[in-house]
């Protein structure tokens, strides 16, 4: 009997199954499909990929301001070997390191059998614990046309071998919004279509607005407030929707159904194990235990923080609990990260859940800042926000957004007051220095 069963090798799979490998634990890794999940093939390395090649775009678009003048010819091809390139060399350095570690890798699809079993390949496997990590897929929309060529996923953008002429984008939350970014630097016709009435639901109203703006000035078409009803062929492809009461139509090459994913839970065998879980997940405790002692869930199946990050660390805390440590990893301190010009990031309390609370907002804006104004990168601001004294809230619209909120992370972990922190010392000149900036009123 192993020590441990991992039903998928995402970041939260795969990850775990090393750590527990080193700790002396019996490990089987199980993967249906590529090393990496949907993150490392379909997702985040893949997507930023194109984010760097867009961005080396924007850079050119700027150069003479900088004195420097020339052609700028973008082969799109060449830039896909290039992602794919990549993947390949991060998936064969994720095989290696399980390999290294000792656990064991099975590549086939594996089904719960009971608590303790999983058959995979024909094979019954036991083990004293099991983690389903099995991740998630795009969701689709059940309504006409939407199984029409070139109505497609975010797996399936990656894949195109051309730059859509006119490319409509339905759903305005993070994955919409860094593809509309990416493929208007690209030469793309971008529109957007989202039901509700601002973009990026779950990010801080006054970044998300702002964001807006510059989008909008990047000369990407917003439709808010838009219900989407059907698509047709048409010279192309034509996508009905409803704006103001009024139904329209636009024309497009490519459409990427962006609205959100869905937890894979099909032919698992919960029902076998008498797991519970319903359409947004399965069910799980603080430390990522099922209503059975032994079967542990992370990352995107559980329907909960559907980020790398938050599946790597759901991982290590299920590893805790195996080898009896008490330390308990702080997941309401989780940051996120957007991809979009300029980039966005965010951790702890957005103004609207400090609301009630003894709150206060400082902010500074990157205008004001040395090293933004060399680089040419000055829109955007951070805000940081601080409950009875202590910063309990970092969000960031501008450049390298990404990089910096780091720093935002180990101020809320390590309870540090905005008083303390405006006498932190920072380098000059850095973007960093926008941090101090913010605090000094």
């Amino acid at each position: 009997m192993k020590d441990l069963i991992i039903i998928g090798a995402g970041p939260g799979g795969y990850e775990l199954a090393i750590q527990a490998a080193k700790h002396g634990l019996s490990t089987v890794l199980i993967e249906a499909d590529q090393l990496g999940g949907t993150c490392l093939n379909h997702g985040c390395i893949p997507t930023k990929s194109f984010y760097h090649a867009a961005s080396i775009l924007k850079d050119f678009q700027t150069a003479s301001d900088f004195g420097i003048t020339g052609s700028c010819e973008f082969d799109f091809a060449s830039m896909l070997k290039k992602k794919n390139r990549i993947v390949s060399e991060l998936r064969d350095g994720i095989r290696f390191m399980v390999e290294k570690s000792g656990a064991e890798l099975i590549n086939g699809s594996g089904k719960l059998l009971s608590k303790s079993q999983v058959e995979v390949n024909g094979t019954v496997i036991e083990g004293k614990t099991i983690v389903l990590a099995t991740g998630s897929s795009s969701a689709r929309l059940p309504l006409p046309g939407f199984n029409l060529p070139n109505v497609i996923t975010s797996k399936e953008i990656l894949e195109l071998d051309y730059v859509p002429k006119k490319l409509a984008i339905i759903g305005a939350g993070v994955i919409g919004i860094e593809f509309a970014s990416i493929f208007s630097r690209f030469g793309s016709q971008v529109e957007v279509f989202e039901a509700l009435e601002g973009i990026l639901p779950v990010t801080d109203k006054e970044i998300s607005k702002r964001l807006l703006g510059y989008l909008k000035a990047a000369g990407i078409k917003f439709h808010l407030n838009a219900m989407v009803s059907r698509v047709e062929e048409d010279h192309g492809l034509k996508l009905w929707y409803t704006e103001k009461g009024q139904e329209n139509s636009a024309s497009a090459d490519v459409i990427l159904v962006a609205v959100g994913r869905k937890p894979n839970l099909g032919n698992r065998g919960l029902d076998e194990a008498g797991i519970l879980y319903d359409r947004r997940g399965i069910k799980v405790d603080a430390n990522f235990k099922t209503n059975i002692d032994n079967v542990y869930a992370i990352g995107d199946v559980t329907g909960q923080m559907m980020l790398a990050h938050s599946a790597t660390f759901s991982g290590y805390q299920v590893l805790k609990n195996l080898l009896g440590e008490s330390e308990k990893i702080d997941f309401s301190v989780l940051p996120s990260c957007i991809f979009s010009f300029p980039e966005v990031a965010s951790v702890g309390l957005t103004e609207d859940e400090a609301a009630g609370m003894d709150y206060k907002v400082n902010k500074a804006y990157f205008r004001a800042n040395g090293k933004a104004a060399t680089m040419g990168e000055t829109d955007g601001f951070v805000k940081i926000i601080s409950v009875s004294g202590l910063i309990k809230g970092v969000h960031i619209l501008g450049p390298h957004a990404s990089d910096l909120i780091s720093e935002g992370v180990v101020l809320i972990n390590k309870k540090t007051s905005a008083k303390e922190f405006k006498d932190f010392i920072h380098p000059h000149p850095t973007l960093s220095e926008i941090f101090p900036n913010a605090l000094q009123d």
